[in-house]
């Protein structure tokens, strides 16, 4: 197997026209991940500002802040919602003509991450 031939079902016109995106549940939980998760990382932009110190990057409800870090270090939470949404819509475009149950499971669990992270970043910036 070449390297061409991954790399050329990533072409635009050919993502377009994948029948997972044709599928209007598959694509209404995709659309809640993305959304979920560009509302988290503009939020994190808006509330976040870049300092020279070290800022709370962790929070234990027993505790309080545990750990410090570097500032951009906050956006850890928005970066892997986005991650888990792409891998997730990945597999699930390889699992929908063998399964399209087990994607969907795998785009609404996206959504379902996407909304935990946004969730738990709304409660370290109402705390910070």
């Amino acid at each position: 197997m070449s390297l061409i031939s991954p790399l050329s079902e990533l072409h635009p016109s050919k993502l377009r026209q994948h029948p997972l995106l044709a599928d209007p549940v598959s694509l209404t939980a995709l659309i809640i991940a993305v959304v979920i998760n560009i509302l988290t990382i503009v939020l994190l932009a808006v509330k976040l500002r870049q300092v020279d110190y070290p800022v709370p990057v962790h929070y234990l409800s027993f505790v309080g802040f545990d750990q410090v870090g570097p500032w951009y270090q906050n956006y850890r939470l928005g970066a892997f919602g986005l991650v888990v949404t792409v891998v997730n819509t990945a597999l699930a475009a390889r699992a929908f003509g063998r399964n399209r149950l087990a994607s969907f499971f795998l785009l609404i669990g996206a959504a379902a991450v996407a909304v935990l992270c946004l969730v738990i970043s709304v409660a370290f910036i109402a705390v910070v």
